[in-house]
């Protein structure tokens, strides 16, 4: 039982001291009863306390009519406080009975959202306690209020952000997803860009999957929203200022995203797959397909162009995460951009990765550290709940691999990949709280694997039951297009046109790459390394510094300040 202390200054703390107040005064120390019931008689004073003194001093009611108004009036006091503690709860825990797992395999019920924690029952729902603080519309009653929490917070998209202790933050959040509710009503146009996405991704991966057998790729199927998600965060960024996006990930859904996000032309990735040589070329990386990099020039919709880079990235899969902060530092170094809004990180990480490698926790508790501020980097964490072919509860012992991120106290948006209206939505809303507050912001994207960690496997001799399940899923482009074409925002034939302009231009390029005996060049010099070249096996090129260079450099950085106090030992050392 906490102790009393008036001179706490935690605000955080004694907010949630007033939250188990609310739902079980007795739990508290005395001391903090007394204080919480003089807050409320001073600032929680309702119209119908008020009321109910107007109703004894001008009635002049009997005692046992006085008892009964008494009685009904702490009635509704306690309604009152259960209806607030029940939107907090919500906000709090909403996220842990969200449908969120594409195989339906989420939590029913949550105990502490039961309306009996709060004093309330079945017998309330159709009583009018109005909004509770809620920001969506309701209709009062207390039915009305619940329904657009479930909605709210316990649908595709659960938001993980109760424990930011930034009430800014907080409160911006709830500003963003209450009132939707925590969803965006795309437009058709917007909806047929999110189908084209999602049908290039998916025919991209069955083309390599039947042309290509056995070949590894690490196949986004399952996770195919991925591509409009990071579509989404180009786009919106672009619209709040953004000029570069540096993205590092690791294997699993690489080549789609080459393909789909920076535009590596086909022929150059089929050439990859059909063994075109690269021994003779200057910038041979040496390197398999699903770990290279590539740049791009990306011009929106609206006609505004981001740079767009993906990094190389070694089989340690998490190793390029501090090397993008480094590069998104030097980028923002050389560009002025010292509020971060030019140049922005995006890191797409596995699940298991994320929570079981420690390079991760290490770059998360650099990221708000003074001198390695890049200015919030956007996680997004492909979740197919396996890591290799362990499960999650034999991998970590939390629920989400996002947890190990509570350090830095980010917002953390769950997403179900198969809801991809859902993704965008929580796309926009994390590109936004990053370009506003400039802090890191994860987005947990629940997927699955249609294959094998890579295509050389055979999954179903580890997860036999998980494996069944998922070859009778259907794909989240079936399950798209299907409700598209219910609410007659495209027609089947549309589908199908999308679908064969992209299988005609995958033959074409194939077609292509078969008759290349070398693999198409590609500069990696762009941006500020424009006109650069290799340099081969010329290195006679004079890169020595002049001695009076050197010799500057070195009498301003000891030079002491005008001013400034400086320690007597290194006034000795200046001074010999």
């Amino acid at each position: 039982m906490p102790s009393f202390d008036p001179h706490s200054e935690n605000a955080e703390y004694v907010e949630a001291l007033y939250q188990e107040y609310l739902r079980d005064p007795d739990s508290l120390a005395e001391e903090w009863r007394y204080f919480f019931k003089g807050f409320e008689f001073g600032f929680l004073r309702t119209e119908d306390e008020d009321a109910f003194e107007r109703v004894v001093e001008e009635k002049e009611v009997g005692e046992d009519e006085s008892v009964a108004l008494g009685g009904e009036r702490r009635h509704r006091q306690r309604t009152d406080r259960g209806v607030y503690a029940l939107v907090q709860a919500y906000r709090q825990l909403g996220h842990f009975i969200a449908k969120l797992d594409p195989l339906g395999h989420d939590r029913e019920n949550l105990p502490l959202l039961e309306l009996a924690e709060f004093g309330l029952s079945e017998d309330d729902l159709e009583k009018g306690v109005g909004s509770g603080g809620f920001l969506g519309e309701t209709d009062g009653s207390l039915q009305g209020l619940l329904s657009q929490l479930r909605l709210t917070y316990c649908q595709s998209l659960g938001v993980e952000y109760m424990d930011i202790p930034d009430r800014e933050q907080r409160t911006w959040l709830q500003e963003q997803i209450e009132p939707c509710p925590n969803y965006s009503n795309l437009e058709n146009e917007e909806s047929r860009r999110v189908l084209t996405r999602l049908v290039a991704a998916a025919e991209f991966e069955q083309f390599l999957h039947t042309r290509y057998v056995g070949q590894k790729r690490f196949s986004l199927e399952g996770g195919e929203s991925l591509v409009p998600l990071l579509d989404e965060l180009v786009r919106v960024g672009s619209e709040v200022g953004v000029e570069e996006v540096v993205i590092g990930m690791s294997h699993r859904g690489r080549l789609n995203v080459l393909a789909h996000l920076l535009h590596k032309p086909y022929e150059n990735i089929l050439a990859e797959f059909e063994g075109a040589d690269q021994s003779d070329r200057a910038d041979n990386e040496g390197d398999v397909k699903y770990h290279k990099g590539y740049s791009y020039d990306h011009v929106t919709d609206k006609g505004r162009k981001v740079h767009l880079s993906l990094s190389f990235n070694p089989s340690h899969l998490e190793l390029v995460d501090p090397i993008i902060e480094g590069i998104v530092f030097a980028k923002q170094s050389y560009l002025h951009d010292e509020e971060g809004v030019r140049v922005v990180p995006v890191l797409v990480h596995g699940e298991a990765a994320f929570t079981g490698q420690g390079i991760v926790a290490e770059t998360l508790n650099l990221s708000e550290m003074e001198g390695y501020r890049t200015g919030g980097t956007i996680h997004v964490i492909i979740n197919n709940q396996l890591g290799y072919t362990a499960t999650p509860s034999e991998t970590r012992f939390t629920p989400y691999p996002s947890d190990v991120a509570k350090q830095i106290q980010a917002p953390v948006f769950h997403v179900n990949a198969d809801d991809p209206e859902a993704v965008v939505h929580a796309a926009r809303v994390a590109m936004e709280f990053r370009n506003r507050f400039k802090v890191d912001v994860i987005i947990d994207l629940w997927c699955y694997r249609r294959y094998g960690h890579n295509e050389a496997d055979d999954p179903t001799l580890t997860q036999p039951l998980m494996y069944k399940e998922i070859a009778q899923h259907p794909t989240v482009l079936e399950r798209y297009s299907s409700k598209l074409i219910a609410e007659n925002k495209i027609t089947q034939d549309d589908v199908d046109e999308i679908r064969s302009r992209v299988r005609s231009r995958l033959d074409e390029a194939q077609e292509i790459a078969r008759r290349l005996q070398v693999q198409p060049h590609t500069s990696s010099f762009g941006g500020v390394w424009q006109g650069l070249t290799w340099a081969t096996e010329d290195w006679s090129g004079y890169t020595a510094v002049d001695a009076s260079i050197l010799q500057q450099v070195v009498k301003r950085a000891t030079e002491v300040p005008e001013g400034f106090a400086l320690h007597r030992t290194l006034k000795r050392i200046l001074a010999s």
